[in-house]
């Protein structure tokens, strides 16, 4: 039986998930890899290739690195490039593709794309499901065409988002299991026994790019929503507040009733007793947030009750004056 030629697309660790799956494959044969250009990344700013670049030199695989997809000479380019590729697998690539490019491959271009369509189009879906408190998401594979993942779907797998889920490890889960319905799907699709499945705009939500300042936290919500952003936003952007004028982030954090310790104003910083152990709590509009981790800029994080031994005038302070 002859392999089904592939042109694969992406950019981060997702994206490498799903290019080892794919490269390792006996039914399969991929052509190239196409992802974006090395980037300045860690407290030196120094270039490193992205995760999908990695795994393609370990792979051995032509690789093709580009800024944008819209200039007439890279399509040019990516044409030759692609030459022999029967079908474009893209699985968080960054990139829009344009009309001139979905129209390439014999087979069209078919993406690994991390939520249960159409709920969560866009750029973040795995870290919106988070933030909404979500409790499941999911794969779709579906085909591409010009709106924003808009395309038709041809396969599904639930995922369940656990408590302790942070969106490392719950994309981590969602390109392991991409990576299986993928390698099921394209055979199938191939051999004319999957009917693409339209999508229900009216059903659709959208997730936009993830800004630095997204990670401010509002003292004015409920505990149980910056929870969820502590998990959402981790590592980047992180989440932080103010306090005494510097920038104060947190890692991670546990949600208490309201009964744990005296009602205070949102943003207060107090020591109580919960559940047989001393703890650091943060007064929301409902609730307490306990963080797990605290780190003023220029030091390490610590834990949250070794941070307040040194840094006693935080208890009783009122976090967010910026």
């Amino acid at each position: 039986m002859n392999k089904l030629k592939i042109l694969f697309m992406g950019t981060p660790e997702f994206g490498a998930t799903i290019l080892y799956a794919l490269a390792t494959a006996p039914h399969l044969e991929v052509m190239g890899v196409v992802t974006q250009p090395d980037r300045p990344a860690g407290r030196k700013n120094q270039l490193s290739p992205p995760p999908v670049k990695v795994a393609a030199q370990e792979l051995g695989l032509p690789l093709m690195q580009v800024e944008r997809l819209r200039d007439s000479a890279v399509q040019a380019q990516l044409l030759e490039f692609s030459a022999g590729a029967e079908i474009f697998v893209v699985a968080a690539f960054g990139l829009i593709l344009p009309i001139a490019v979905l129209n390439m491959p014999r087979l069209g271009c078919i993406n690994v794309h991390g939520s249960l369509l159409p709920e969560y189009r866009g750029a973040s879906p795995v870290a919106q499901a988070i933030l909404d408190g979500k409790t499941e998401t999911g794969i779709t594979i579906m085909l591409m065409e010009k709106g924003l993942d808009t395309g038709p779907m041809l396969s599904k797998v639930v995922i369940p988002i656990e408590p302790e889920d942070t969106q490392p490890s719950l994309m981590d889960k969602l390109a392991k299991s991409g990576a299986a319905l993928l390698l099921d799907t394209l055979p199938r699709w191939v051999a004319g026994q999957i009917t693409p499945e339209k999508q229900d705009d009216t059903r659709a939500t959208i997730t936009g790019i993830i800004k630095k300042e997204y990670g401010l936290l509002d003292w004015n919500k409920p505990a149980a929503s910056i929870e969820c952003m502590t998990r959402a936003y981790y590592p980047w952007p992180g989440t932080y507040t103010f306090w005494q004028g510097q920038n104060l982030k947190i890692t991670g954090a546990t949600v208490f009733p309201e009964e744990v310790a005296e009602s205070a104003i949102p943003g207060t910083v107090v020591l109580a007793r919960v559940e047989g152990k001393e703890r650091v709590l943060i007064a929301t509009a409902k609730g307490w947030l306990a963080p797990r981790e605290l780190q003023l800029p220029g030091k390490k994080a610590i834990p949250a009750l070794e941070f307040v031994k040194g840094q006693r005038a935080i208890i009783g302070a009122r976090l967010g004056d910026g």
